[in-house]
């Protein structure tokens, strides 16, 4: 085995070569997959047939689709051929528009695409490769990158932001964040923290479990992560977290940005542009080698969002030149 493939997992390569590197070279080296065939040079007059489906969704989550899209599209070497997913949307549709377009592989984004592209794939002799983005989990058997941020990042960024703090609560569910556990318990032993997940099943679990947590938490030296995850009803129980928070002094950070807006120390969230051309180096993974075992990756492309004046108040003092590196900040700052 070369050395190459023994460095590190897929998730922990933030970089990709630029777009004008030959793609065949620019997949191979960002995948560490030296034995794998190169993909045609974007040049070639043939070139692979991918079909990026998204769903029909409200204003408020389109721009997020937009810009996934937008990156998949950017990654030179192949055909992108996008299709909208409604309510009506058949496999047997689907099958004869992906065979017209000799389509090659597929990226479902979002929840209900992924199980259009399922349930075509399980009637057919030859399935397809499919690789799964734009949602927090997917079920056994499907590739796909979370929209849940790798641990590693939030860990890192709480000794950046707060180093004071030692202790993480963590309520989640299993469906939905069980797979990120074992990673989050490894990362906070390398950090010195010491990481409390608390599995809830259901609403009325989540709201006691966090009501426990709000009246246990220790000023200053605590902290806690909410997660992407709709077993816990945040918009009844984020104010008395918030609330909490800013009396006790307790860092509160998150995956959503709207968190931060309202209070929040600080959220990491996905760069969706950056994460689409990910989506297309796992595809061109499995579309080379169709024997690699499916696995959920968490993200690490990802943005910053910080609340300077809850920073204030937990007597956390930034310089202006980290306030300026951070890619949103509440209140506005010039």
């Amino acid at each position: 085995m070369t050395e190459c493939m023994t460095i590190r997992p897929f998730y922990t390569q933030a970089r990709f070569f630029s777009a004008d590197t030959i793609s065949g070279l620019f997949f191979i080296i960002a995948l560490c997959l030296p034995q794998a065939p190169a993909v045609a040079d974007h040049k070639a007059p043939h070139k692979l047939a991918i079909a990026v489906l998204y769903p029909t969704v409200s204003k408020q989550y389109s721009g997020m689709f937009k810009e996934f899209i937008a990156g998949i599209k950017s990654v030179p070497g192949y055909k992108i051929h996008t299709f909208r997913i409604t309510p009506k949307t058949q496999p047997a549709s689907l099958q004869q528009w992906s065979k017209n377009l000799n389509i090659a592989g597929y990226i479902a984004l979002g929840q209900t695409t992924y199980k259009l592209v399922n349930a075509l794939n399980s009637s057919v002799s030859e399935p397809l490769p499919i690789i799964a983005g734009g949602m927090v989990a997917t079920p056994p058997g499907i590739s796909g990158i979370s929209l849940s941020a790798d641990p590693e990042a939030f860990f890192r960024k709480i000794q950046l932001l707060n180093p004071d703090i030692n202790r993480i609560f963590f309520v989640y569910s299993l469906k939905n964040n069980g797979w990120i556990i074992p990673r989050a318990r490894k990362i906070s032993q390398q950090y010195g923290i010491e990481f409390v997940p608390l599995q809830v099943s259901s609403i009325k679990q989540a709201t006691l479990q966090y009501n426990i947590v709000l009246q246990s938490v220790r000023a200053r030296t605590d902290a806690i992560w909410i997660p992407l995850d709709n077993v816990a009803p945040l918009n009844i129980l984020l104010p008395e977290i918030l609330q909490v928070s800013w009396k006790k002094h307790i860092t509160v950070f998150s995956n959503n940005l709207l968190h931060v807006r309202r209070g929040a120390l600080f959220a990491l969230y996905p760069n969706h542009f950056k994460q689409g051309r990910r989506l297309v180096a796992l595809l061109h993974r499995h579309m080379q080698d169709n024997s690699i075992e499916s696995e959920l990756y968490p993200s690490v492309d990802l943005n910053t969002a910080v609340n300077i004046r809850t920073a204030n108040h937990l007597d956390m003092r930034y310089t202006r030149e980290m306030i300026k590196s951070f890619e949103q900040r509440y209140p506005a700052y010039h």
